[in-house]
């Protein structure tokens, strides 16, 4: 299960992307009437569904940025109060948020200086998944202001994504 803003999110980049056509096309092919709560918890398949209608639609690319609009679409205030966060504390607070978002897997971190290997264990639908997250994360750079680079690494399971994130 997940959290409907999940599924929210995904739906308002396909609406900014591809207009109220998109958005309509993308619901008739989750099988949704309409939107859920975002506190709602709903089955993580309809979010999946989304990224997959992106993926088919639009292409990986388009995928990677639906997960970086995501985690970067916060509202002024919250935007403004995060920038001042470190990327550190920033991927730590992701951590603890996706245990509020997911009612499965886990967000690992190993932090060294400067980077951190990213472990998202037991996602389901690695596919598209993998790709959502890799754009996650590239917002936390986007909104801690850090320059780096987010790299897609072979996960130990083929149910996990793991990434390395560099920056300075």
């Amino acid at each position: 299960m997940a959290k409907g803003a999940v599924l929210n999110g995904y739906l308002k980049f396909v609406k900014k992307k591809g207009g109220i056509e998109g958005l309509q096309e993308a619901a008739k092919y989750v099988g949704m009437d309409e939107n859920p709560k975002d506190g709602e918890w709903i089955p993580a398949e309809m979010a999946t569904s989304v990224l997959m209608w992106i993926k088919e639609k639009k292409g990986d690319k388009y995928v990677v940025e639906a997960g970086r609009y995501v985690s970067t679409d916060l509202g002024v205030f919250t935007y403004i109060v995060v920038s001042f966060m470190s990327v550190e504390k920033f991927i730590r607070r992701a951590r603890d948020t996706y245990k509020t978002l997911f009612n499965y897997g886990e967000f690992i971190i190993e932090e060294e200086d400067n980077k951190a290997t990213i472990t998202i264990k037991n996602t389901r639908e690695p596919e598209p998944s993998c790709l959502a997250w890799e754009g996650a994360l590239q917002g936390i750079l986007e909104i801690t202001k850090a320059k780096g680079k987010v790299t897609p690494v072979d996960p130990d399971n083929e149910e996990d994504c793991k990434y390395v994130m560099e920056w300075s």
